[in-house]
Parts: C-alpha cells; sequence; structure tokens
C-alpha cells in the first residue's frame, strides 16, 4: 500500500502560478496525440421513452412524479427523446468532429424486474447507439451507473437500494449482463458516476432521488425518512465495494480478451482557504478530504481519511482486509468532473449531535465569496439556484492536490480524464435566440482548456480526455430543464429540435483544427 502523502499547505501544494502560460491560438493539436475531446450525457437525462419496450421504473422515475422535487416540475419521460432520435444525435456529434461520447445505460431497461431476465429490445437499443457511434468513429465510453437505481431495487426490503451489502450482487450482475451484451466493442467503461452526490444528496439531504434524509441542510429541523447521520456513508461504502467487486470481476473473465478498461468518475470542487489563517487553511483541505479523498483514500490507500475517521467516529463504515484488497488499485483510469471552487472557512459550533451528519462532519462552511465580499469567480448561473462560478484556475490546483496527496508516478499509470466540465445558462428562461449566443460557456471552456493545457505541459499531469457537459441541454435532475448545459439547444416545450450553440461551433472549430483565440482568464 501506498504511503500516504500529506498535502502540507494548500497553496504550496499546488504551485501551479496564478495565471496560465498564455497560448494566442488552439486546437486539438496542442493536446498530446490520442487526447480525447468528447461529450456527455446520461440515460435519464436524455433517453426518455421511459415506458417504452420493456423498460421498467427507477428511482428517477418514481423521485421526479412527486410535485416540489424538481425546481420546474418537469421530469425525464419524455425530456430529449434520445431513445427515438440517437442517429440524430449522433449526426450532430459527427458535424462537431469530436472523439468520443460518453453515455451511460440504464439499469432499469436492460434488466426490468428482478428474475435476472434481459430485455431484448433495451440491449437492442444501446447496440444500436454503440455500433452507430463506431460506424462514424466516435468512442463510446459506457457508465453503467449514473444515479437510475431500478425502483424494485429500492423497494426490495431485503436489499433497500445502496443501503445494504445485498447490493453488491445485483450490481455486479448487471455489470456482468453489460460486459457481455456489449464488451466486444466497449473498450473504456465507468463503473459509477460521482458517488459524492449518490450518498450526499439522495441520503443526506433528500434533493435527489431516493429523497431520504432526516435532517434537512442549513436548519434545526427533522424529518424522518432516513437517516442523514449514517445512510450517505454507508450508501458511499457499498458503492464503492459494489465498484471494486465489478472491476474484479472484469479483470478476471474480461478484459484479457475484450482489451478494454474499466474507471470511476468522481466529482469535486476545489476549495480555497476563506484567509490564509491556519484553521480555513486546514478547513479548505478537510472539504477536499470529505468531497474526493473520501473515495480516492479507499482506491489508493485502502482506507478512509483520518479526518472522517475522526469526526464521523462509529458512523463511517469499516473494510474489511478481502475489501481493502479489491478496492486497492481499482482503476485503470480515473474520470474528474469539475465546474467550479468554494471558499472554505473552519467551524468549530457545537451542534445537538442528533443533528450531526455528513455536512457538520467536515466542520468547515463553504461559500462562494471571500474575506472581502467578492465572489470567487464570475457567476455562471441563474442567482436562483446557480452554483457554478468560472474558477479555471480551481481544475488545476484540485489535479495539483491529488499528484501531491497520491503521489505523481500513480498517474502515469493511471491516467486522468475530465469526465464532465460545463456551466448552465447565466439566467432562466432566456430567449431562444440569447440562449444560442452563449459566449459565456466559450468564455468558461477557453479557460478550462488554458489550464489543462498547462497542467499538461507544466506539472507532468497526465490527461487522456475532455468531455463536456453536455451536448444537449436535458434533464438536470432537481434542476429540470429550467437549467440549460446543453452545446445544443432542445425546444423542450415545442418539437425537440435541436439548433446549435455559438459553444458548438466553437467545439468545431477546435476539434477540426481551426484557430480558436483563447480568451486571457
Amino acid at each position: 500500500m501506498a504511503p500516504f502523502r500529506p498535502c502540507r499547505f494548500m497553496h504550496s501544494c499546488c504551485s501551479p502560478a496564478e495565471k496560465p502560460q498564455k497560448f494566442n491560438k488552439i486546437h486539438r493539436d496542442s493536446f498530446p496525440e490520442n487526447f480525447a475531446f468528447g461529450v456527455s450525457t446520461s440515460a435519464y437525462q436524455v433517453e426518455g421513452a421511459v415506458s417504452t419496450d420493456g423498460r421498467s421504473m427507477s428511482i428517477w422515475d418514481s423521485f421526479s412524479h412527486v410535485r416540489g422535487n424538481i425546481y420546474d416540475n418537469s421530469t425525464g419521460d419524455v425530456t430529449c427523446d434520445h431513445y427515438h432520435r440517437y442517429k440524430e444525435d449522433i449526426q450532430l456529434m459527427v458535424a462537431l468532429g469530436i472523439d468520443a461520447y460518453r453515455l451511460s445505460i440504464s439499469w432499469s431497461r436492460i434488466l426490468p424486474d428482478n428474475t435476472g431476465r434481459v430485455n431484448q429490445a433495451g440491449a437492442a437499443f444501446y447496440n444500436s447507439i454503440i455500433n452507430e457511434l463506431l460506424h462514424h468513429g466516435i468512442e463510446p465510453y459506457v457508465t453503467l451507473y449514473h444515479w437510475d437505481m431500478p425502483q424494485y431495487l429500492e423497494n426490495d426490503p431485503q436489499v433497500k437500494g445502496w443501503r445494504t451489502r445485498k447490493i453488491i450482487t445485483h450490481y455486479v450482475y448487471f455489470a456482468t449482463t453489460c460486459f457481455r451484451l456489449f464488451g466486444d466493442r466497449v473498450k473504456n467503461w465507468i463503473t459509477v458516476n460521482e458517488i459524492l452526490n449518490i450518498a450526499v444528496s439522495g441520503y443526506g439531504t433528500g434533493t435527489r432521488a431516493p429523497g431520504r434524509c432526516s435532517v434537512i441542510s442549513g436548519t434545526q429541523k427533522r424529518v424522518y425518512i432516513g437517516d442523514s447521520a449514517t445512510e450517505p456513508y454507508l450508501v458511499a461504502h457499498n458503492v464503492l465495494l459494489s465498484h471494486a467487486a465489478a472491476v474484479k470481476l472484469y479483470r478476471e473473465q474480461f478484459q484479457s480478451e475484450q482489451k478494454g478498461r474499466i474507471g470511476i468518475a468522481l466529482n469535486s470542487k476545489w476549495y480555497e482557504p476563506y484567509t490564509e489563517d491556519k484553521h480555513n487553511v486546514s478547513a479548505a483541505q478537510r472539504c477536499l478530504e470529505f468531497e474526493l479523498a473520501w473515495f480516492l483514500d479507499p482506491i489508493f490507500f485502502g482506507d478512509y481519511p483520518v479526518s472522517m475517521r475522526i469526526t464521523a467516529g462509529s458512523r463511517l463504515p469499516s473494510f474489511t482486509e478481502d475489501d481493502t484488497k479489491e478496492l486497492v488499485k481499482s482503476v485503470d483510469f480515473l474520470g474528474i468532473n469539475y465546474y467550479t471552487a468554494n471558499y472554505a472557512q473552519n467551524s468549530d459550533e457545537e451542534l445537538d449531535p442528533s443533528l450531526r451528519w455528513y455536512s457538520t462532519d467536515r466542520q468547515a462552511s463553504v461559500s462562494s465569496r471571500g474575506a472581502d465580499g467578492e465572489l470567487i469567480g464570475e457567476a455562471m448561473g441563474p442567482s436562483d439556484g446557480g452554483w457554478i462560478y468560472d474558477c479555471p484556475w480551481g481544475l488545476r490546483r484540485l489535479l495539483a492536490w491529488m499528484q501531491a496527496r497520491y503521489g505523481k508516478e500513480e498517474f502515469q499509470d493511471c491516467p486522468i480524464l475530465i469526465t464532465e466540465n460545463g456551466c448552465s445558462d447565466p439566467e432562466l428562461n432566456l430567449s431562444v435566440k440569447k440562449a444560442k449566443q452563449d459566449e459565456w460557456r466559450i468564455r468558461y471552456l477557453h479557460g478550462i482548456l488554458q489550464h489543462l493545457l498547462d497542467t499538461i505541459r507544466n506539472d507532468g499531469c497526465n490527461i487522456q480526455g475532455y468531455f463536456i457537459w453536455s451536448l444537449l441541454d436535458n434533464f438536470e435532475w432537481d434542476k429540470g430543464q429550467a437549467f440549460r448545459f446543453g452545446i445544443y439547444y432542445v425546444h423542450h416545450q415545442w418539437n425537440l429540435n435541436r439548433d446549435p450553440k455559438l459553444s458548438a461551433r466553437w467545439l468545431t472549430a477546435l476539434v477540426w483544427k481551426w484557430e480558436v483565440k483563447l480568451f486571457d482568464k
């Protein structure tokens, strides 16, 4: 097991200069050979057709149909209707000139009940997508689980969704089914997307499916449809073990013949200390440990961060010796989903023990404004519900922090992909004309690519790809269709036609090797 490398000081471990090296021109050849440019979606967010061809309900079908759970009371029933329009959407990708498309497989479309029976219509749908992508020279990157647990597993009193270890057997069966059905053509597998959101939003705040919680975040109020103190940790633990079990099976039974690779996609913000006070520096470090090291420490070191063991105590599950053996080095590559940064300030407030949960355990308050009152970056979303700020430098610091903690040499054998990055419209209900003139999105994406280039060239970080979130304006979980992240505008209230935004034209210019001038950041 690799030794733990402590992060001495938030800025010293993140040696990149404040501003990146300037690149006046950029195109795909600015990046390493075989660097993949792609776009991302997920099944529930784009497919629609929720009752078509034998698909059964997922937890998101149930959750989104409860009025008040979704910002605009929309659902994924239709969303982009990618199920019927996938060929059209692949043609959009062809026009963009991208190398790769990250999609996910709907568990309840492949295995619609608990009998183990494969839904042949569902399998045929994904076979058609994969074949169409490959026909056009686009590599599929396939996520096995992107939040849409079958409802029958959530309802099963023995399984209880992710809340018991019994889910591992069900998840591995689903993964095995997908490897057998699609693994002859899929060479890049992602076991799970964003364990943090699955655990904390689904079982801590209850703001996402399945909507379980006992503490209403930011208040002194309690509800009784879950346990915010224990379930996020328990769920994350079982997701990690499911990931490790699927990787073990893939390596033992499929990898040598199918010659693919398998990894995981994790999300994290960058956390900047609110001030240089040592307590705030420690708070920023804890936020990173609770957000990213929560999952990477078990994969690289075999256990959770010490800071989590101290504050969560017995509420944080333990790994058996066999668990640790399976978890360590259970990735061939690592996906990072990065969107923004926040400030972190130390918090030592004494709380009623009954109100302790993940958010209070990290003993830090986070905000978008610093001690000077200024935003950490330009707001890239609506004032009502927006959470993204333009902080491209945060990605570089996050990657440097990872190299400092786990060792740069680890990521030479385990390359990194930026599996999600993007931003929403700055205001709700923009006119179609204004939404399509998305210069703000181009500025945001430009800045990220500048810092990625510096990270690759100057920091020696082994980054092999970059995926924009998202191809289409889609169903953005609890934000519904009100928050638009796509580089194609989707007319949700009309005919579902797709119109290219300026950002789609910008990406086309980049990947077709036309000159793309970068904004100074």
